[in-house]
């Protein structure tokens, strides 16, 4: 049985893996031509990686959120990732571009279960659904604050 941090490290760097070649050379600061441009998408990874946490409340002390909070620190943290090590998740070496990009989940991973307490929800429904939104509360609306992200 694998430890919640390796499933955490997993799903971040299945994220990364997935990604469109060109959303990780704009967060590289790479063109279509590997030539060096301006940082840009960062958000919208941010907020891909988050969405892989649905099914979790995602606990900030003892305030209860939902995956959508944690997208600015997700964000944050991309952003504190050297760029070297993002440029080479773009490198035509498979090999380099994927330790590149588990490295970049270890370090997401570390910074988010560092500030973060993960619990799976133990509803059976789509995160989208109505019914969702109601296990969620009865789960968790019992006396903490519950906040939309």
């Amino acid at each position: 049985m694998r430890a919640f941090e390796d499933e955490v490290r997993n799903m971040i760097a299945v994220d990364l893996t997935v990604l469109s070649p060109d959303r990780r050379r704009a967060i590289a600061g790479l063109d279509q031509y590997r030539r060096t441009v301006e940082v840009h998408g960062v958000q919208n990874v941010a907020a891909k990686i988050a969405e892989s946490f649905c099914s979790f409340a995602v606990f900030d002390g003892e305030q209860v959120l939902r995956y959508p909070a944690i997208t600015p620190f997700i964000t944050q943290t991309l952003y504190a990732i050297p760029i070297e090590l993002r440029r080479k998740a773009c490198d035509r070496d498979r090999v380099k571009a994927d330790r590149a990009r588990v490295s970049m989940a270890q370090m997401i991973s570390s910074a988010l279960l560092q500030r973060y307490r993960f619990e799976q929800l133990k509803c059976g429904v789509a995160p989208s659904s109505t019914a969702w939104d109601r296990a969620f509360e009865d789960q968790f609306g019992n006396g903490r604050k519950a906040a939309e992200g």
